[in-house]
């Protein structure tokens, strides 16, 4: 259990870090995540005067992304020793690896594809129809890996995931103290609520507050990093039995 509390606490601390750390460093720097529904004439040219910082930060959000994984797999351990294995926990937990995945390429576009097709759309020896076919690839890119893939099916299955985990942790005591439970069921809900319509209706205001959340949520997951990393003494009494 305690060597559980390690893998989930420093997963979700790191993860929960990077996640913030790139989401506010994105929204200053590239007018993220408004920026993605942007057209290419403005994100190309905006990219190319800052490439090297939202490569370096996209990829911090790339790694918060997978160091998740290792997190909800010690979780899900945990929480199967305070209420046992069954169906709900497996299929919450199966959203919980998936989603990281599906998120990630998303993120990958942004240091691996933009950054050529940003030189492409600026090059001055590039002619018109170079410049409308890149500008094209730019938008058919975003809308599938970052609009379908990242930010909407990545989003929705960590919403699940979210929601889930806050509903089996409700009564899990002896994962995290009470306040910190139905912050998570509160904060898992609330986000949630705004995934599908923000993503499907293009709601701008439910996209905004949604993002809020999102990091609202990274937060909540850091400090149940925390708590977990100040396992109680029983915790280690009993790994010691």
């Amino acid at each position: 259990m305690v060597s559980d509390r390690r893998t989930a606490a420093f997963s979700l601390i790191a993860s929960g870090t990077l996640a913030l750390v790139a989401s506010i460093g994105l929204s200053v720097t590239f007018g993220w995540p408004d920026v993605l529904d942007a057209p290419a004439a403005e994100v190309l040219p905006a990219f190319a005067e800052i490439a090297s910082t939202v490569q370096a930060l996209f990829l911090m959000q790339l790694g918060g992304s997978l160091v998740l994984i290792p997190g909800v797999i010690a979780l899900h351990l945990l929480l199967a020793r305070s209420r046992g294995t069954d169906a709900a926990l497996l299929t919450v937990t199966a959203f919980g690896v998936l989603a990281p995945v599906v998120q990630s390429l998303g993120w990958i576009r942004w240091p691996l594809v933009v950054p050529g097709l940003a030189d492409r759309y600026l090059d001055p020896s590039a002619s018109p129809e170079t410049v409308a076919a890149t500008a094209a690839t730019y938008e058919l890119v975003n809308a599938y890996a970052g609009g379908a893939l990242g930010e909407n099916l990545g989003w929705l299955l960590q919403g699940v995931w979210a929601v889930g985990l806050g509903v089996l942790a409700w009564r899990a005591a002896d994962v995290a103290p009470a306040w910190l439970r139905r912050t998570l069921a509160v904060v898992a809900i609330a986000w949630a609520v705004t995934l599908v319509p923000a993503g499907w209706l293009a709601s701008d205001p439910l996209t905004t507050i949604g993002s809020s959340i999102y990091s609202i949520w990274y937060l909540a997951l850091l400090v149940l990093g925390v708590v977990l990393l100040r396992a109680p003494s029983r915790d280690r009494s009993l790994a010691a039995a």
